[in-house]
């Protein structure tokens, strides 16, 4: 098309929506205008991987990005559009300063005469419906991977036409450079893009997930899919001023030794993950079921109280097999503002007198571990205060 005029070219619906657009961006007093689906050649690999890396902040130093929804009359809300269905345009949308919606017809959508859609009230709270995105995030989204978790979910119901391009349409939203291999399984670029997101943030969120393990990685799920929901769990009511039998010597010890402990990193696709240990001592079958088979057991852990777990593979008894349950460790749980030494270590004991969510591990020869995927989360409680304190901290290398 180089060299061509657009309007003077005929045939299909593409060239047809590539002619409106175009008159619409010059009736909007635009000289130049770019579309993705034909200003990009997808045949050169080098321009392909130059577009995918920078295509966020194209859209982020746009003057105007139009989007065209086909599939919207101008008596339908767009809420069910499957533009909102696409992987690709979550950043499209994200990062766009100013962005008008047009209808089938290429008139503004719901007639809304509005100079930016996006900071429309009305618009605005069909967008945050549409996508399940926050208005602080529609109107001043940032690109980064804080809360990497909750970005996860946003694109975790999204398709894109090639497998791999799910992960690869995350690269602007998180503000990382991977190189773009197509032809690599996607449960392979899904786990690298988790990988790069550990490894730069130090975020153990990712590892919060309920489902079908990848084969990239035991800790990683196969797919998007199990971030759609976030993370939740229900708070206990505890003395405020703490207990009074504690011994504080070793309360400040294990602050001291939580202090130290590194970033969760991952090199060489493994994982050493920070975490509290608790070794699972026995454990019991309680019933299986179903095809392909389910197994639910009560597990037995030192420091916990006992836990219903429900998996889709049997735990083996005997000397060659051990297990144990793990919380990896974040350095944000450390809580900001608290005014001395002695309220933080307060402020820790009270984080970790609450339920929390743990993984399942599997010990392996030559001190590494492997995850056993679940099929619900699996919500751990301590004992007491004692076994808080004498929580056991390691680095674990998992594969």
């Amino acid at each position: 098309m180089k060299g061509t005029r657009a309007y003077d070219l005929h045939g299909t619906d593409g060239v047809v929506k590539l002619q409106k657009f175009c008159l619409l961006a010059f009736r909007q007093d635009f000289l130049w205008a770019w579309s993705d689906t034909c200003c990009i050649d997808k045949g050169s690999s080098a321009e392909l991987q130059e577009a995918i890396g920078s295509m966020f902040s194209w859209y982020r130093r746009s003057g105007l990005t139009i989007v065209y929804l086909s599939d919207v009359s101008d008596t339908a809300s767009f809420t069910k559009s499957v533009w909102f269905k696409r992987g690709w345009t979550l950043q499209e949308l994200l990062a766009s300063e100013t962005v008008l919606f047009y209808m089938r017809d290429w008139s503004p959508y719901a007639n809304n005469a509005s100079s930016n859609h996006k900071t429309d009230d009305a618009v605005l709270k069909e967008l945050q419906n549409a996508t399940g995105i926050g208005e602080k995030h529609l109107r001043n989204f940032r690109p980064g991977m804080d809360d990497a978790r909750l970005r996860l979910k946003w694109v975790s119901t999204r398709l894109t036409t090639k497998p791999e391009d799910i992960a690869y349409s995350l690269f602007g939203v998180l503000d990382l450079h991977l190189p773009v291999l197509y032809g690599e399984s996607a449960e392979k670029a899904l786990g690298r893009l988790l990988a790069e997101i550990v490894s730069q943030s130090g975020d153990a969120s990712v590892l919060d997930w309920v489902g079908q393990r990848s084969t990239f990685h035991s800790c990683f799920p196969a797919t998007l899919r199990p971030y759609q929901n976030m993370p939740c769990m229900q708070s206990v009511p505890r003395n405020s001023t703490g207990p009074s039998n504690v011994d504080t010597k070793r309360v400040s010890k294990l602050h001291k030794a939580i202090v130290k402990l590194p970033r969760p990193r991952f090199i060489n696709r493994r994982l050493a993950l920070p975490s509290f240990v608790y070794s699972v001592t026995t454990f019991k079958l309680l019933r299986t079921w179903g095809s392909p088979s389910r197994y639910e057991y009560e597990i037995h852990a030192s420091g916990l109280t006992p836990l219903p777990v429900t998996l889709s593979v049997s735990l083996q008894e005997g000397s060659d097999s051990s297990y144990a349950l793990v919380r990896p460790w974040h350095p944000k749980w450390f809580a900001p503002g608290a005014k001395d030494n002695e309220e933080a270590i307060r402020m820790l004991l009270e984080r970790f007198g609450q339920p929390f969510h743990t993984l399942l591990l599997r010990a392996l020869p030559h001190n590494e571990y492997e995850r056993i995927a679940s099929d619900c989360k699996i919500a751990a409680c301590a004992k007491d205060v004692t076994s808080i304190v004498n929580s056991n901290l390691q680095v674990l290398e998992i594969v």
